[in-house]
């Protein structure tokens, strides 16, 4: 998959990473993780060039576990996505202020995806 793109998509839905798949590939390199000890671990050992992070996972907050990601030497700069089914006001806010790329709301049409990813690899 030399020259394309690497999408990292952290996702504790199996069905929401289906998706993914069906939307992504194969115009990019989809990595994909279903809980935050798995992506860390795979952000530790790979380089990535964008991160689609389901915010509301079971294991850990995703707020918290954007912090972690920017921990990682690797992805200091990395746009991150924020896609999540919460819709309330209060933590739309709270996403927005993670400075992250952009704040998705599921569910994501392919297009809207594809341009937000696009429009923050080349931010």
């Amino acid at each position: 998959m030399e020259g394309k793109k690497v999408v990292f998509a952290i996702d504790d839905n199996a069905f929401q990473l289906k998706l993914y798949k069906e939307m992504l590939v194969p115009r990019y390199d989809l990595r994909v993780a279903k809980n935050a000890a798995a992506a860390l671990s795979f952000l530790n050992a790979n380089t990535v060039d964008v991160i689609l992070l389901d915010i509301e996972m079971p294991d850990i907050s995703g707020f918290e576990f954007f912090a972690d990601i920017r921990k990682v030497p690797s992805c200091m700069n990395v746009p991150v996505i924020i896609v999540s089914g919460n819709t309330g006001d209060e933590f739309l806010g709270q996403a927005r202020k993670t400075g992250a790329a952009d704040v998705l709301v599921k569910p994501v049409t392919p297009e809207v995806l594809v341009a937000v990813i696009e429009k923050a690899l080349t931010a």
